[in-house]
């Protein structure tokens, strides 16, 4: 997997939380085990980047972390990269994850991702998630 803080966004706690080996609340982040494949790219990181990166690594699922904004810039910046996603006919191949201060899975769902979390997510709550919703589409395509 990856995730990056996207665009201008320039706040990692949450995604560090949820991948850095140290992770948050007693819970180890995805670094911490081997099976996990797991790349963090920090911050700012631009949509088309953190695709290209995706692809490259051949990644199942894409994090993302987002701080809500008074102009609504993190609405812009996840569509865009939903839009990206769909322009380029992968969108279907990830699992889309976003996360932050403000973020609920209504809202995450609204906007095209698979699945929103707010503060206080553990890296457990999200690996389950991620492993439910592989198992879903395991089964559904059969293999």
């Amino acid at each position: 997997m990856v995730g990056a803080a996207i665009e201008s966004d320039a706040h990692t706690v949450g995604i560090d939380a949820i991948l850095n080996m140290k992770g948050f609340a007693g819970n180890y982040g995805f670094e911490r085990y081997s099976e996990m494949d797991v790349l963090n790219l920090g911050s700012q990181i631009p949509c088309e980047q953190l695709l290209k990166t995706a692809l490259e690594r051949g990644a199942d699922a894409i994090l993302v972390s987002q701080i809500v904004t008074q102009k609504n810039i993190h609405v812009q910046n996840l569509t865009k990269l939903i839009e990206l996603l769909e322009a380029e006919r992968v969108r279907e191949r990830f699992v889309l994850i976003v996360g932050g201060p403000r973020i609920n899975n209504a809202f995450a769902e609204e906007l095209g991702y698979d699945a929103g979390f707010g503060p206080r997510t553990t890296p457990v709550e999200v690996a389950s998630f991620l492993a439910r919703e592989v198992a879903r589409r395991v089964a559904q395509t059969g293999g």
